[in-house]
């Protein structure tokens, strides 16, 4: 508990020292009102991928693996700063395997309740979200298998109850956005089996930021491509898995997530980005969490598809 209590106060000073970071007046031209909530719900979001094959790294070979995320927002209208959302998220694997499998995809539907805090003299987008979420893999087999020890990762029954609360705020500097989340998760129900080996509560910082090429290779850019402005999008997420886990201590690896991501929309693709990333941590596709995961992969990702 201690050790939780350092983190929190570890994150928080990050948390502050970026928003300072990002604070201050800008002084370009740019009108902070062309640039809509729903933009920053889009960087909030989760956003839904292909990534073909398993990539390299130690899971077992897949055709593709495809996390599908849409969300539906009510509210933000004209002077509203509230909103309601929805999403029935599904991920799931297909495994390279004879009559290529999906073996128990993980069901993850969620519900947000968001408010906006809106600063146009520092073009600022400040947010503060409460979310309930359900994640489970749709089995009802025992949890081991045969031997009691080993667990039952193809129709053992994994199910879990979260509730989620945080900030996340964007600062627009020109054409550029800069995004900051930070996040604490709390396990409140799940499968008895879960209760030393699982841990109930997580704490994660996501920070995002934008690198326009165009600038800085313009007289090679503009030889291939007519558009003038090239986004590289940088993703950088860090998490701690809090709670009771037997035989680990507070600081060790295994209680550690860590990801980055780099996207990069093409031109002559409309709502499409391809995305190279690497992942290190517990795998998150439902009863397969007690395998750590080291994996560097490649896909597509659609642009996050937001529904009013």
């Amino acid at each position: 508990m201690r050790m939780i209590k350092y983190l929190l106060v570890i994150l928080s000073v990050i948390s502050l020292g970026c928003s300072q970071l990002f604070a201050g007046n800008s002084s370009d031209s740019t009108s902070w009102d062309s640039v809509s909530a729903l933009a920053t719900i889009r960087l909030f979001c989760d956003q839904g991928y292909i990534s073909p094959t398993s990539g390299i790294g130690n899971i077992e070979p897949l055709m593709f693996e495809a996390d599908i995320i849409p969300y539906y927002v009510i509210g933000f209208n004209g002077s509203r700063r509230w909103a309601v959302g929805l999403s029935p998220r599904v991920l799931l694997r297909m495994f390279d395997d004879e009559s290529y499998p999906v073996r128990t995809p993980s069901f993850i539907p969620r519900v947000m309740f968001i408010h906006q805090v809106l600063n146009k003299k520092k073009r600022r987008d400040w947010f503060y979200y409460l979310s309930w979420y359900h994640h489970s893999n749709g089995q009802e087999g025992n949890f081991y298998n045969p031997d009691s020890v080993t667990v039952n990762t193809r129709t053992g029954d994994f199910y879990t109850n979260w509730v989620d609360a945080g900030f996340f705020f964007s600062r627009l500097r020109g054409k550029e956005r800069y995004y900051l989340k930070f996040n604490a998760e709390y396990c409140y129900k799940q499968n008895k089996e879960l209760d030393s080996r699982y841990g109930r509560a997580r704490f994660w910082f996501n920070l995002q930021n934008e690198w326009n090429l165009s600038r800085a290779f313009k007289p090679i850019l503009t030889l291939y491509f007519d558009d003038k402005n090239i986004i590289i999008l940088n993703n950088l997420k860090v998490g701690y898995i809090g709670g009771y886990m037997k035989s680990t201590a507070p600081l060790c690896h295994k209680r550690f997530v860590f990801s980055y991501t780099v996207s990069f929309k093409p031109p002559y693709f409309r709502d499409i980005t391809v995305f190279a990333q690497y992942y290190h941590g517990q795998d998150y596709y439902n009863i397969n969490f007690m395998r750590m995961l080291d994996v560097f992969r490649f896909g597509i990702a659609a642009k996050t598809s937001v529904f009013q």
